[in-house]
């Protein structure tokens, strides 16, 4: 069982990997091509955007968060549907799954950019409330915190979800989906000014929480239906429905102009991972080298997302990149393959080993001991093959 468990647990950190390069090529991409040339087929605020399908994956690579949000839930509901949570402990190894690195870059960035510090925007960030107004603003080093406030709220949520789930099973959370959904069109149509879509949707768990609950509801399929999410095809139509999704969000400039479609988006885009996650851990259970190799990174996912992008910028501020075309947009993409990911794992190697690791060590277990359950209400045994952590 432990071998199956291992198994398991490495699909997920390949999941975690691509979820982090997807991100950093993103901002590789789109970040430094416009300091080049003029960069064509971008809108008037720079974004990026082309009819290659397996290129908006790169230019649209922001959907790489929503992979790993939908990871999140589907991670946790594996390892404790069927169980009951110690809040406390559960919150505890939260905290030192992310918090040594995080108050690490908090310290040096306050450091570095004490007018963008004070007081109440550093208390605010550490409660998790980073990515409202007021929080701290550290240029480069907390651009990517938001994520961090979004994870850490749906984890003071996630205990009674995860009840929810096994008391009620999926129905449960899509009713609470259901009125989130109509809580936000009410919210966007009495809207009488123009809306931050991506301030409501995109930065905010009001937009983020539907990924979270259909990963949870992904890892219930898991559980109870394993078997039928299994085979490559079904990796492979899950994978083009989610490309063609994201192909469709470029095409349509969604990002920048914030349509109301990004109402549903939040869904669709949820929906799409949740359903690669599925098929992919169901299917892929390889433990070679490569596949080693590609988890490693994904057990360095957090520091790799948090130092990309100070990474970028200071590739930008002193012009180091690549021209090997003399195209814009496929030079910055090479410069991010080249440079940019190189970098970030060298950094992350040190990091993870330095700062993460040490502290994930003293994680304890937080599943309560089994309680007498009804035949209802019983997990499969195949509960037991992704532990939490």
């Amino acid at each position: 069982m432990r071998s199956s468990n291992r198994q398991y647990l490495v699909s997920v950190d390949h999941l975690r990997a691509y979820a982090a390069v997807l991100v950093l090529l993103c901002h590789g991409t789109q970040m430094i091509s416009p300091f080049l040339r003029e960069t064509p087929n971008s809108d008037p605020g720079g974004w990026l955007y082309t009819e290659n399908p397996l290129g908006t994956l790169v230019l649209e690579g922001h959907t790489g968060v929503a992979l790993f949000m939908v990871l999140s839930g589907f991670i946790f509901t594996i390892g404790t549907l069927g169980k009951d949570v110690h809040y406390g402990r559960f919150l505890g190894n939260r905290v030192l799954r992310i918090f040594p690195l995080y108050i690490a870059l908090i310290i040096l960035g306050v450091g570095a950019h004490k007018q963008g510090a004070d007081l109440p925007a550093v208390v605010q960030s550490l409660a998790g409330l980073g990515n409202l107004p007021g929080s701290l603003n550290l240029g480069a080093v907390s651009k990517m915190w938001w994520a961090i406030a979004v994870e850490l709220q749906f984890y003071l949520l996630f205990p009674l979800f995860s009840r929810m789930l096994t008391k009620h099973g999926p129905t449960a959370l899509f009713k609470l989906l259901a009125a989130i959904a109509v809580l936000r069109t009410l919210v966007w149509a009495s809207a009488t000014g123009s809306i931050n879509v991506n301030s409501m949707l995109y930065y905010s768990l009001a937009g983020r929480i539907d990924q979270f609950l259909l990963g949870m509801v992904a890892a219930w399929f898991f559980v109870h239906h394993r078997e039928r999410f299994q085979g490559l095809l079904k990796v492979a139509v899950a994978t083009t429905m989610i490309t063609g999704a994201v192909w469709a969000f470029n095409q349509t400039h969604a990002f920048q102009e914030g349509h109301a479609t990004r109402l549903l988006w939040v869904d669709v885009e949820g929906a799409m991972w949740s359903l690669v996650v599925l098929t992919y851990v169901a299917t892929v259970s390889s433990t070679g080298l490569v596949s080693r190799g590609i988890a490693k990174v994904g057990e360095m996912s957090f520091s790799v997302y948090l130092l990309h992008y100070m990474i970028i910028t200071a590739l930008i501020s002193r012009r180091w990149w690549f021209e090997p075309t003399g195209r814009p947009v496929v030079d910055a993409f090479i410069t991010a393959i080249a440079a940019v990911l190189p970098i970030a794992l060298a950094a992350a190697v040190v990091t993870y080993n330095g700062i993460e690791r040490p502290f994930l060590r003293w994680r304890r277990a937080y599943l309560l001991p089994d309680q007498p359950k009804t035949a209802a209400e019983a997990p499969t045994p195949k509960t037991a093959l992704v532990s939490p952590r």
